[in-house]
């Protein structure tokens, strides 16, 4: 499932990133990542992994059954630059569609990371034979993304308004995109 890893890209201005699965020795790096997403974003992610304790937890229980980390890492400091999840359902019913998760650092938004880490995604998740890919975004915060995930073929297929609360009590829309996948590359 993982043996094409890691993979190495380039970014915009030439920065060379690998991208490849999470480890347990990854932790003091994932911890420096998350450490730098801004504030007014963290209250987003899924997981409260900028907590040392959570994240400790969360990196020693990775099952990659149901969920798959991806990160893309600079070839010259180890730096993380970007995290990726893909999570897979326990039930039967479900197994043929996967949850996508995406975080890049502001300062590399606009060199593509996140669009490669996406493109590859959707490679492995055909190796794995998901059927769907649902991304989750939040209206008016993450227009970038949203307009990534539609040059990627991400389709919207709903929006919940008001659903998603900031810890100013504020409400935002969640809007819900799907990518359908083809069962090979030829059948694109």
């Amino acid at each position: 499932m993982l043996h094409d890893y890691p993979k190495a890209i380039v970014t915009r201005d030439g920065t060379s990133v690998l991208l490849r699965p999470v480890a347990a020795s990854d932790e003091e790096a994932l911890r420096k990542f998350f450490s730098k997403i801004p504030e007014n974003e963290q209250w987003f992610l899924r997981e409260r992994l900028t907590d040392d304790k959570l994240l400790h937890r969360w990196i020693q229980r990775i099952n990659f059954d149901f969920i798959i980390p991806i990160i893309a890492v600079k070839e010259d400091d180890g730096d993380i630059l970007a995290n990726l999840r893909l999570y897979r359902a326990n039930a039967e019913s479900m197994r043929h569609v996967a949850h996508l998760r995406v975080m890049v650092l502001p300062e590399y938004r606009h060199h593509r990371i996140g669009s490669w880490m996406i493109l590859d995604c959707v490679k492995l998740a055909m190796d794995l034979g998901i059927e769907k890919i649902v991304a989750e975004f939040i209206s008016g915060l993450e227009q970038p993304a949203i307009n990534a995930a539609h040059k990627l073929d991400f389709r919207q297929e709903a929006v919940l308004p008001k659903y998603v609360k900031d810890k100013n009590g504020n409400y935002n829309d969640l809007i819900i995109m799907v990518r359908n996948l083809a069962r090979e590359w030829s059948d694109f």
